[in-house]
């Protein structure tokens, strides 16, 4: 209960001074929205909106130059986060909006690393060598 003049404090996020702005994380750091882990953005696929035609939700698409314009989603290169992002709805609402993801799930299948590219890629490349 607060009375008078006392005013509630909370906490805020922590603040980073870069070049005299304010950023509210480091740079280059962003956060996984299937498993909501903070990691370097080289390390994430990154997802856009694609205008839809008619009646129907935008459509994610990754974006694989990470040079699309708008709002941007980041997402690990694992089929895991992929697939819990789906299922908790974090497309919409990193979007803010419906969003359909069939054509991402789609494209997600064709490579074994991810949309697009081997950028991102978590697992070790292979040197094709035998080490046995």
């Amino acid at each position: 209960m607060v009375s008078g003049d006392q005013t509630v404090r909370r906490p805020v996020a922590p603040v980073i001074r870069e070049r005299g702005h304010l950023m509210s994380s480091p740079p280059g750091r962003r956060t996984c929205i299937g498993c909501r882990a903070i990691d370097d953005q080289t390390a994430l696929v990154r997802v856009t909106l694609r205008p839809s035609e008619g009646q129907s939700p935008d459509v994610v698409v990754p974006d694989p130059e990470r040079s699309a314009h708008g709002r941007g989603a980041w997402l690990h290169p694992d089929r895991t986060c992929l697939e819990r992002a789906v299922r908790a709805k974090s497309f919409a609402r990193s979007f803010r909006r419906a969003v359909a993801t069939e054509e991402l799930l789609r494209r997600w299948a064709e490579g074994p690393a991810g949309p697009g590219s081997d950028r991102g890629s978590r697992q070790p490349k292979s040197t094709g060598t035998d080490v046995s």
